[in-house]
Parts: structure tokens; sequence; C-alpha cells
């Protein structure tokens, strides 16, 4: 059987088939645009190469009550990019012009919009998005086929429960310690870890916005200690934990406290 590979990843032609057929040429038919001269769907003559990394997630605000969705993709450069849902019906494009189409992208991360659950109640958010395999298809700059597949379950978590500090309470910089419950599994599929982040949002300075302190700790983890320095005086900052299950979804609960 031929081989594709790809730094020393083999990828069988039965295999690239598989994840071909999952975004079918009747559903490319059917949402090319016909002025888009450039659009021809993968090439049997160019090589066909796994995407290094293809992600579609569910992230919940427990706190806000919103819901959206999250992709990411990583690839060798590329001039198109396309997502197909589980039923081969083409969601998403992305098309490199001008100077970016002669650099190529790379990295491509995309958030949806998060309307309210009383707006969009979960129910019809699953309708939008289907539970299966996305198929993401993209094209090289020289013609090659770009090929990945997104596992893409319901299974959201609860957010966390925020034990302390308490909304608005005045903390110690050099000794604040951040403390949440533990979230259960979510139709069995384990609690992989927590993303902890302090945030110190508007700081006046346009490159730098935000000021963020990004921790990924362990799924037994329950407090992590803010790094003594980190806590401006006279500062209010939020901090969010999101509770992320197995397959990628996660969910964020909100909180705030000051500094003196």
């Amino acid at each position: 059987m031929k081989q594709h590979t790809y730094r020393g990843t083999a990828v069988s032609a039965a295999l690239v088939a598989l994840i071909l057929a999952a975004a079918t040429p009747a559903a490319w038919a059917q949402d090319r645009d016909k002025n888009d001269r450039e659009w021809e769907g993968p090439s049997e003559t160019q090589p066909t190469i796994p995407l290094k990394d293809a992600r579609l997630k569910i992230e919940m605000n427990s706190t806000d009550q919103d819901a959206g969705v999250q992709v990411f993709i990583d690839s060798d450069p590329w001039k198109t990019m396309d997502i197909f849902d589980p039923s081969g019906k083409r969601i998403f494009r992305a098309t490199n012009r001008g100077s970016l189409a002669t650099q190529g992208g790379t990295e491509l991360f995309l958030e949806s919009g998060e309307p309210k659950l009383s707006d969009v109640p979960l129910e019809e958010f699953f309708k939008r998005f289907p539970s299966g395999n996305y198929s993401m298809v993209g094209k090289g700059l020289n013609g090659e086929n770009y090929v990945g597949t997104a596992k893409f379950t319901h299974n959201i978590p609860d957010g966390p429960v925020l034990v302390s500090p308490v909304d608005d309470a005045i903390v110690v910089p050099d000794s604040t310690v951040v403390q949440w419950e533990p979230v259960a599994a979510p139709n069995g599929s384990p609690i992989v870890g927590y993303q902890v982040l302090v945030v110190k949002p508007n700081t006046g300075i346009p490159a730098l916005p935000k000021i963020i302190l990004d921790v990924m700790m362990p799924p037994t983890a329950t407090s992590m200690a803010v790094p003594p320095g980190f806590l401006l005086p006279d500062s209010t900052y939020e901090w969010e934990v999101l509770a992320i299950e197995a397959g990628g979804n996660q969910t964020l609960s909100v909180g705030a406290f000051r500094t003196p």
C-alpha cells in the first residue's frame, strides 16, 4: 500500500481516503462560491499531508451563562482552509489573499460568538453543532492537500464552584491563593485538568491591554498560589477556573478580587 509520510508519520492511502470522504465532493460543489476559481477540491495528483493539529471544542461560561465553539488548526503554510461538519456541509472557509497568499497561513484559532443560553438554549446549540467528526481540509501553497479530523462531543463539564477569594474581597498580594471545588466527569468523560487565569484588565497600554497569569493545573488540584510579585497594589483582578474534560470541552467560572 502506498504511504504518504510527513515528518516521520506514515499515513496510509486508505486513511487519507476516509478523511477526504468525510467532506464529500458534493458538499464542496454545493457551497462553492461561483466566483472563486481557485477552489478545485482535493487533488489526487498532489501529496496529502496530515494537519499537525485539528481541534474543535465547546467553551461554556457558567457565570455569564453563554456558550460558543473554538477551533484550532496547525499546519505547514496553506492558502485555503475549510471545515466540514459530520454531514459533509462546509461551515467555515479561510482564504489567504495577496501577500498572505504568497506567505501562507499556519496556525488558525477561531472563536465563535457566545450567545446567552436564554437566547440559544443548549438544545438549539447542539443542533447547530452536532456531535461527530469534523473534517479540516486545506490547500498548500503548491497545491498540497492538508487534511485532519476533530472529534466533537457534547460532554460539557459543570462550572467549577469558586471558593476563595469571594467576589470583591481584598487580598494580600504576596500570599494570595485561589481555591475551587472539583468538578465531576460529564457523561463519564474524565476531567483532565484545570486552567487557572488571573487577569488585570484595561492596563491602558495598547500593546499590552491585559496582564494575564495563565496556568494549567492537574485534575487533582483544587487551589493555586498566585506567584509573589504578580499582583499590583490598588488593582482589581478577575480570576477564572476552567474545567477541561477529555474531549477538550471546557466550562469556566469567573470571580473578582482587589488588592489594597
